[in-house]
């Protein structure tokens, strides 16, 4: 016995134009959102890395600046652009170029300068205030502004010498 060919279901077989146009659209929606979320988690990452570097830096700088403060022996210099401090390292009570550190603001006020070689140049705005003149300084406070993805912030160092001669 013979089969008849059904013509009906060849016809019916596959997609139409229309059909395909449909899921192109709805695929190519899919594919924008898709887009669209990969970019702004990759904004996210960038915004997120850049505020762990700012976090890290404000933390190295304050714990840098705390120690110098406290571990000094004295203030040697003040002024509205920073001040000097003695660290007595070899303990002879003699002060020597390389027991003295520099800490200040460039002519500008934004960059904070330890020491010659250390420059925190993300520093704004660098203030400077003492509980009283070199070399009876005990108390020293700086101020910085610091701008993290358009939000600026102000920080305060502020340290008490704890070796004071």
């Amino acid at each position: 016995m013979r089969q008849r060919k059904n013509t009906k279901k060849d016809k019916t077989r596959g997609f139409t134009l229309a059909e395909l146009l449909i899921a192109m659209m709805v695929g190519s929606i899919i594919l924008a959102a898709v887009a669209t979320l990969a970019g702004a988690m990759s904004s996210a990452k960038t915004a997120t890395d850049q505020m762990g570097r700012t976090g890290a830096t404000i933390m190295q700088l304050q714990n840098r600046l705390s120690d110098l403060i406290i571990r000094a022996n004295q203030v040697k210099s003040t002024d509205s652009t920073g001040f000097k401090l003695w660290h007595d390292n070899n303990s002879d009570g003699i002060q020597t170029a390389d027991e003295l550190t520099q800490i200040q603001k460039d002519a500008s006020g934004n960059c904070l300068i330890i020491g010659g070689s250390e420059q925190y140049t993300q520093c704004r705005n660098v203030r400077f205030a003492y509980d009283q003149a070199a070399p009876a300084t005990s108390f020293v406070t700086i101020w910085f502004d610091l701008t993290d993805n358009g939000d600026s912030r102000t920080y305060v160092v502020s340290g008490a010498l704890r070796c004071k001669d």
